[in-house]
């Protein structure tokens, strides 16, 4: 076992299978709201260009450029443009109503995910680090069977800061009783998750299972969750 006690993960795309998820619900959505008669073909078309806008629009919100609002209310809207069909703003805002009601109830973890926690919960104290919506992250949780878990769940509606800020981590250490020293982040992304824990003096993995490049050198990097046992 490390010198870690304390091991804060992200959670879409690094312990909950967000994208895999995310296209079983608009598929549900697509049919629910019977996009093709909007001239949208398929449901994989609609699929893919919406999870394309809505990465788009994550990297905005965690940049402070837009609100979550403003995510929500532009999301469906502009995937459905891009594709060439218009609906109404009310509209737009019933499908993502759909979207945060259906998803979380989805169960679908990353592979490898509830093993990794089976093998780290005995030695160390698991904690979460996430920039979704809340009461969203703990229904997903819930749902797919990971809640327990985590001793503490640390969004930026808690923490009322974003990663890669420093506020947000600072504020899950002290939240946990960690310390920098004895603490390590385990997340997807190379800005939110990497960065943002190197600037605020932490440990970092980061899982990487598409090896996209890294501008960072101070950061571990596996490409799949069992990896981790060979770190921790």
């Amino acid at each position: 076992m490390s010198s870690f006690k304390h091991i804060f993960f992200d959670l879409d795309h690094t312990l909950w299978d967000f994208e895999r998820n995310s296209r079983e619900c608009l598929v549900e959505i697509f049919n629910e709201f019977r996009l093709d008669n909007l001239g949208i073909e398929t449901a994989e078309t609609f699929t893919g260009t919406f999870l394309t806008i809505n990465y788009q629009l994550w990297n905005l919100l965690d940049t402070r450029v837009i609100t979550h609002e403003e995510l929500r209310r532009r999301r469906f809207g502009e995937a459905l443009a891009q594709l060439g069909a218009t609906v109404s703003e009310d509209r737009s805002l019933e499908m993502n109503e759909f979207f945060l009601q259906a998803l979380p109830s989805k169960q679908h973890l990353i592979p490898g995910g509830k093993e990794i926690l089976d093998y780290l919960s005995p030695n160390y104290a698991l904690h979460i680090i996430s920039n979704g919506f809340h009461e969203v992250q703990l229904r997903k949780m819930k749902s797919s069977g990971i809640h327990d878990y985590f001793r503490e769940i640390v969004t930026n509606e808690v923490a009322n800061a974003r990663k890669p800020e420093k506020a947000i981590f600072d504020f899950a250490l002290n939240a946990a009783g960690a310390t920098t020293d004895n603490s390590i982040m385990i997340g997807d992304n190379i800005e939110a998750d990497v960065n943002g824990a190197l600037n605020a003096g932490l440990a970092c993995v980061y899982f990487n299972p598409d090896s996209n490049p890294s501008p960072y050198e101070s950061h571990l990097e596996v490409k799949s969750l069992d990896e981790l046992r060979e770190i921790l």
